[in-house]
């Protein structure tokens, strides 16, 4: 009996033993398949996938915009949820972009399921204790989660939301990093129900919105750089989604890549 609550796929993709709370090297491949009960053989070929997507992807990036080299250390910190804390993620696609760079390092500080209040908890404990120069947040989706629809709670109101961002922004700015604040892509509920059938929840579109109203002024306000995400999305014209509706599938997560590369490269 499979004890997993998704295909392992999905599972190994997003790091879920991260949100479990396990401190281990995401290329351990051998504790991560002991702690989904799994062989290594059945891991090992979803790994070689990701890998191989995450290589062909940097090498695009890298012929429409070749790397130039950082004149001093810049070292990257990567802050949000699963849209960031997956195996083929933007920050995987940077570091191999970055790859021959030694002043360039990026910090994974990502776990999925993550919404604001839970990155202010673990904020001097998993980030505050490295040093970094510039903060990329891409973290809001999860908040904007609404229980029990149509109108049930959010995970946090736009007024939690608001409060808990300006306050990371503050704190992470005093830490003496850049930052980059990234807007929110859209949410499939249709696709997120036939994915996740057991859910009761959904994304509000004017939610998404507001959110996303918000971080661009915030970044106005605190003299960020603003990576739009959304309004990408919405000239590029693609499916910019995973299966599951709410997760970015490697298109996406090219875009998202190219977007933070021509704002810190």
């Amino acid at each position: 009996m499979n004890a997993l609550p998704y295909p392992l796929e999905f599972v190994h993709k997003y790091n879920l033993f991260k949100w479990l709370g396990f401190a281990i090297e995401e290329d351990d491949l051998a504790s991560i398949a002991r702690i989904y009960g799994v062989p290594l053989s059945e891991l090992e070929p979803i790994e070689r996938r990701l890998q191989e997507t995450v290589s062909r992807l940097a090498e695009r990036l890298a012929d429409e915009l070749p790397p130039r080299p950082a004149p001093a250390p810049a070292t990257l910190l990567a802050l949000g949820d699963s849209l960031t804390s997956d195996r083929q993620s933007w920050v995987k696609i940077l570091r191999r972009y970055w790859a021959a760079d030694p002043n360039r390092q990026i910090l994974d500080s990502a776990v999925s399921g993550d919404t604001a209040s839970h990155v202010l908890n673990r904020l001097h404990r998993t980030v505050l204790r490295h040093r970094f120069e510039r903060a990329v947040l891409l973290l809001g989706t999860n908040d904007c989660r609404r229980m029990d629809e149509p109108d049930g709670l959010t995970n946090l109101s736009l007024e939690e939301y608001q409060r808990d961002l300006r306050y990371l922004t503050d704190r992470l700015m005093r830490h003496g990093a850049a930052l980059v604040l990234v807007t929110l892509p859209p949410v499939d509920n249709v696709r997120l129900k036939q994915f996740f059938p057991e859910t009761n929840s959904t994304y509000d579109a004017a939610r998404l919105e507001a959110t996303n109203d918000f971080l661009r002024g915030l970044a106005a306000e605190r003299g960020a750089q603003l990576a739009d995400l959304a309004a990408a999305v919405k000239t590029a014209g693609e499916d910019v989604l995973e299966e599951d509706g709410i997760h970015l599938n490697a298109t996406g997560q090219y875009l998202l890549a190219k977007l933070v590369a021509e704002l810190t490269g």
